[in-house]
């Protein structure tokens, strides 16, 4: 199979486009001077030459603080871009897989676990932009499969690469001379991306709509963060745990995801924390 895949060199992107380079797939990782998103007649006129049969759209900005200072110009990438490719996946008959987000879910009025169905109103840029951007994109190209990704992080590292949850921990974890303080407030998912890319060859076949791709969580941040250091028995960190009572006390930020669908096709992730441990055993043989 043919497969384009966008943000190559991005914290997705990067794993992903290396996890399909079998015999299986001739993956295709464009440059912005190749192929910029943000400009259809550059999209047409790659996928004319290349004619690839699937695309996995990974590029995208995620920063949501970016996103609310500088809201034009993340559109022109998070929801033009994404409707560049969709038609031109249409006109040329490829399968479109859009990586979303769990953000969609940010200011739901429902408690979560959230459902693939629910009416939304997110409350932040990216959130709304991500939500646009799979509402047309299945207007366009029904066909498309629309994934909400939870929060990633990997035991894989590369320069240059932007923090995540599992580093994040590990950094305050090494820093004996501070607290831990994690949100009270703050219910997700958090998702090892090795999972999240080993499931990409199964949702290439998945019927287009759009699917809650992630771990799930009933836990707040910091009871999951209780949790793994209870679990691995580290016992000094535990005593410098606090739970952080001041992010989202606001707006009680709730975007865990229900699964029920993806299961039903199928597909199912670890549970948040059966996937931190598993993860931070690995890091310990690393």
């Amino acid at each position: 199979m043919k497969l384009l895949m966008t943000g190559g060199s991005g914290f997705l992107g990067r794993r992903t486009a290396a996890y399909f380079h079998t015999p299986e797939y001739l993956v295709l990782t464009p440059s912005r001077g190749e192929m910029d998103i943000t400009d259809a007649v550059s999209v047409r006129d790659w996928f004319r030459k290349n004619k690839p049969e699937a695309v996995i759209h990974t590029a995208a900005i995620s920063d949501t603080g970016l996103c609310q200072q500088k809201p034009a110009w993340s559109e022109r990438i998070n929801v033009d871009g994404c409707l560049n490719l969709a038609e031109s996946c249409r006109d040329f008959g490829a399968k479109l897989v859009l990586c979303s987000s769990d953000q969609v879910y940010s200011g739901s009025a429902v408690p979560g676990p959230h459902r693939e169905d629910e009416a939304l109103t997110p409350n932040n840029v990216y959130g709304c932009q991500k939500l646009r951007a799979e509402q047309r994109c299945l207007d366009i190209l029904p066909e498309t499969v629309c994934l909400r990704l939870s929060w990633m992080y990997s035991t894989e590292h590369f320069p240059g690469e932007h923090g995540h949850f599992l580093s994040t921990l590990k950094a305050a974890l090494e820093d004996e001379a501070k607290s831990l303080t994690w949100p009270i407030y703050d219910r997700r998912g958090l998702t090892d991306t090795e999972t999240v890319v080993n499931h990409l060859p199964a949702a290439l076949h998945l019927p287009g709509g759009v699917w809650n791709f992630g771990a799930e969580n009933n836990a707040s941040t910091y009871e999951t963060v209780k949790a793994l250091l209870t679990q691995l028995r580290m016992t000094a960190a535990l005593a410098r745990l606090q739970p952080n009572e001041t992010a989202f006390a606001d707006n009680n930020r709730d975007i865990s995801m229900d699964l029920t669908k993806l299961h039903a096709a199928g597909i199912t992730f670890p549970a948040t924390l059966d996937g931190l441990i598993r993860a931070m055993k690995k890091e310990e043989t690393q």
